[in-house]
């Protein structure tokens, strides 16, 4: 279902249905992530139930063992040969280096920057020339410069091979083995949206924006991760089946996610799980974030709490969500093994994120800062404290409040980017960027005797009552003072002009005795007006021409 999604999604990229588009594969590639992630702690427990059964009786399990383990190493080395596809391209799109685009997360595993994080989502250029080249029809295979291999035919002889190995290690079960031949079996030819026949190379990765790339390739990782859970159950159940009996069935429904696009569907595992009521087993959870090496199944004493089990032999979680922010609990499930009735132990993995509830609403063509004075920045990401919070400026200063918020200064230049990075155990993760349209503050308006100069008439009593000119910065959204620091008083009688100047911004005696002796009719002009700005510089402001009436 979710490769009919990618493809009807790609179909629609080429009808130029382009943002709506690209924010669902943010989604979509976002679930998938989500779903590597409880693979990942699937798999977990259950290379950990097979690392325990080994230390116990590794006659017994030795040989399914070195084929889990076998298992393992082709499905990491598959994965992260995927992810350093992912990072190439973004990279190559965004101009960045490997190293500022895939790392290791908060527990050791690689992580690549989020596709809301990426400015090209819908560019294709980068991953077609890397992946593809330029002729469709004859996709390239040979290695990259730096000496790796992205190209498309590549990847897909290796997900092929990797096919091909797990169905030998599951021989006998033609379930397992029909499941991995939907997921690795690519037929040479296919058509595109267009009815055109097309290869698997470019259907998936000629001409097609990043956004879905990246996707395809997070659901590949899910499929490989699917299929080596699979086998990896079927090798162990291989040898468990001589010696665990149960009395009990019940229908299980794992969902692959609990969030549903509108025009998607809902997709889970329906299943029956065995168990013996008779031999319930015993659930303990660690301490939060704890993180037991590999092949330890021993929680630390006195720090576990016991979850309860039914009758129906399942134990309910129930873990307050309390502080923002990635969780990691373990715990184990203890289960007395009928024939040697010792209690064997299997380590379990709880990962999950908690987050405060959050709207934020911007106006794109407002994202501006004003030169010369202080802007007010907020800066927050959803699930993380703002005391992990770091951001800079590409130029100017940003200065961080005891509050949490940021004031910006910049001078010059037409534009500015704050970048934001967190700091989660230790590592600093780069979270994005935003970026900023500088502008000048704009010109007050001058007013004298309450009239500025659209307007053409005043009063002799609004004349002889005013104190000087002021500058009004009307409607802009802050509140600043540009002071007043020179004006001339221009009085004209009939062909005879007369004009006296103030250096401040109150009128001089002078020029106040110059006004009484105004009459009806005659024109004034408060000129040459000059103000102060609040980055130091002066501007000079328009001029107000009156008659009295």
């Amino acid at each position: 279902m979710i490769g009919m999604m990618y493809l009807v999604l790609t179909a629609l990229l080429a009808l130029n249905v382009s943002k709506e588009i690209l924010d669902a594969f943010i989604t979509i590639n976002k679930g998938l992530e989500t779903t590597m992630v409880t693979f990942d702690g699937k798999l977990a427990g259950q290379y950990g139930a097979f690392n325990a059964s080994f230390n116990e009786n590794q006659e017994k399990y030795g040989a399914a063992w070195e084929q889990a383990q076998e298992l393992r190493t082709q499905a990491k080395e598959l994965i992260h040969h995927m992810d350093l596809i992912k990072a190439k391209t973004i990279a190559e799109t965004e101009g960045l280096t490997m190293e500022e685009v895939i790392g290791k997360n908060e527990i050791g595993k690689d992580t690549i920057l989020g596709l809301q994080y990426v400015n090209g989502k819908d560019n294709y250029l980068s991953n077609t020339n890397l992946m593809v080249g330029a002729e469709p029809d004859a996709p390239r295979d040979n290695d990259h410069e730096d000496g790796n291999n992205y190209r498309a035919t590549v990847l897909k002889q290796k997900l092929v091979d990797y096919g091909s190995n797990l169905k030998a290690m599951a021989q006998g079960n033609a379930t397992v083995q029909s499941a991995i031949d939907s997921l690795f079996t690519f037929p040479e030819k296919y058509k595109d949206a267009s009815g055109t026949t097309t290869n698997w190379e470019a259907l998936n990765f000629s001409d097609v924006p990043l956004a879905a790339t990246t996707t395809l390739l997070s659901k590949l990782q899910a499929d490989v991760r699917n299929a080596e859970s699979d086998v990896l159950g079927y090798l162990f159940a291989g040898v468990e089946a001589a010696s665990y009996k149960f009395t009990q069935l019940a229908p299980i429904v794992i969902p692959e996610k609990t969030y549903i696009l509108e025009g998607d569907s809902f997709r889970a595992k329906v299943f029956l799980a065995a168990y013996d009521n008779t031999n319930l087993p015993g659930i303990d959870l660690g301490p939060e974030g704890l993180e037991l090496d590999s092949g330890v199944v021993t929680l630390p004493e006195g720090q576990t709490s016991v979850v309860k089990v039914g009758a129906d032999g399942f134990g309910r979680l129930a873990i307050p969500a309390r502080g923002v922010g990635d969780k990691h609990w373990e715990g184990i499930i203890k289960f007395r093994n009928p024939a040697t009735k010792a209690e064997e132990p299997y380590k379990f993995i709880v990962e999950y994120e908690v987050a405060k509830p959050s709207l934020v609403v911007s106006a794109t063509k407002m994202n501006v800062l004003y030169r010369g004075i202080e802007n007010p920045i907020e800066v927050s990401v959803p699930g993380i404290p703002q005391d992990a919070l770091t951001a800079t400026i590409s130029t100017g200063s940003l200065s961080k409040k005891p509050d949490g918020s940021y004031v910006a200064n910049v001078k010059t230049g037409s534009e500015a980017i704050i970048n934001v990075s967190a700091e989660i155990q230790g590592q600093k993760k780069n979270m994005g960027q935003f970026k900023f349209r500088l502008k000048s503050v704009p010109d007050p308006v001058a007013k004298f005797a309450g009239k500025t100069a659209v307007d053409n008439t005043v009063k002799k009593s609004e004349l002889t009552a005013s104190l000087g000119v002021i500058a009004d910065l009307k409607d802009f959204v802050f509140d600043l003072n540009y002071p007043i620091r020179s004006f001339d008083i221009a009085v004209t009688n009939g062909a005879d002009v007369k004009i006296l100047s103030s250096t401040s911004n109150r009128l001089t005696a002078q020029q106040k005795e110059l006004l009484r002796e105004t009459r009806r009719n005659q024109t004034i002009s408060v000129e040459n007006i000059k103000a102060t700005a609040p980055d130091g510089t002066i501007r000079k402001l328009a001029g107000i021409t009156l008659r009295i009436l």
